[in-house]
């Protein structure tokens, strides 16, 4: 695997905006719902697009979690999204940028987000780790 670091250093980006948006989820009342959105969303994506590159080097310069999903399927790896919930996961990015359209999250959108950035992180990690060489 000679993108074994980068694959990594994505994952560990992608920890950090799934950590901020369960900090802010415990820490901070009324929740900053548009915040953990965003940051779940981004922990999603940074996820799908290491694993994209964990398995062809590359990804496309997209912010469609729907999108990025589909790739990652084509080759081989569900992380158990629907186009759905890919559609809006993806929402949180887009919607969480404009302050009139904030109002739209509510507390089960951070849940959701947070329930499936966990899913994500976990999967990609298993991956990842099972095609390692063991040393």
């Amino acid at each position: 695997m000679d993108n074994i670091g980068d694959v990594l250093s994505w994952l560990e980006v992608a920890q950090r905006d799934y950590d901020i948006a369960l900090h802010l989820s415990e820490v901070f009342r009324p929740l900053p719902v548009e915040n953990i959105c965003y940051n779940c969303q981004q922990a999603i994506e940074k996820t799908l697009k290491a694993i994209l590159i964990f398995h062809v080097g590359e990804y496309p310069k997209t912010h469609d979690i729907r999108e990025l999903h589909q790739l990652c399927k084509e080759l081989g790896t569900d992380f158990g999204l629907t186009p759905g919930l890919t559609r809006t996961i993806t929402r949180y990015a887009t919607k969480s940028r404009y302050p009139d359209e904030m109002h739209e999250f509510t507390g089960e959108d951070t849940e959701l987000g947070l329930r499936y950035a966990k899913q994500v992180l976990v999967r990609a990690r298993e991956e990842v780790t099972k095609c390692q060489p063991h040393t």
